[in-house]
């Protein structure tokens, strides 16, 4: 296990910087089966998303030892997830921001609130 960011660098360089394709590959596979036309410029965002979250998780699934095949499975579905997970983690940030000590003590009651509520989904009939 590695805990010394200058070992990071080194290791990215050599290998690690495939999960960010590995990142982006998850984004276009749920780009290909999604059934609504998506802009090119949001593409573009939702492709480099992936690739820096997928980018993130690498530097922290680093430290830990599992199986290779795991791990690559793991940094797809970052990438598959990133506009979710990305969201889920601002607002999280941002209820904190607004009031810490607040944040700190419903999470410790397990009450995670938060100022929106979550969106309704909208179904879509399949042809």
């Amino acid at each position: 296990m590695s805990t010394n960011l200058e070992e990071f660098i080194p290791k990215f360089l050599k290998g690690g910087w495939i999960v960010a394709l590995i990142g982006a590959a998850g984004m276009v596979a749920r780009l290909v089966v999604s059934e609504e036309e998506t802009p090119v410029n949001i593409v573009i965002k939702n492709i480099s998303a992936a690739m820096i979250a997928s980018s993130i998780a690498w530097f922290i699934m680093e430290q830990f030892e599992m199986n290779s095949m795991i791990k690559a499975i793991l940094y797809g579905l970052v990438g598959l997830n990133s506009p979710e997970l990305l969201k889920g983690i601002t607002k999280i940030s941002g209820s904190f921001s607004d009031d810490p000590s607040n944040f700190i003590s419903n999470a410790r009651q397990g009450k995670i609130t938060h100022k929106n509520p979550p969106a309704k989904r909208k179904t879509t009939k399949r042809k």
